[in-house]
């Protein structure tokens, strides 16, 4: 919900969300069609259910947010 609320309350237009989250049980794959529903203007760049601080890292480097160490 509280996302829902932050997304609807401003334009994103032109903008890009990198959405991540944390979870025991579930994906973030599950959850992206609420940025596309909320912000249909907004890129969505790849999700990443980070559970593993080690997948960080690549993850950011593949989207080219940082370098490649």
């Amino acid at each position: 919900m509280v996302i829902d609320t932050f997304l609807e309350s401003y334009d994103f237009s032109g903008k890009t969300i990198i959405p991540f989250c944390t979870s025991a049980s579930d994906t973030i794959d599950n959850s992206l069609h609420i940025f596309q529903e909320l912000a249909p203007d907004a890129v969505i760049a790849q999700g990443l259910t980070a559970n593993d601080t080690a997948d960080i890292q690549p993850w950011l480097e593949g989207l080219g947010y940082v370098a490649e160490q």
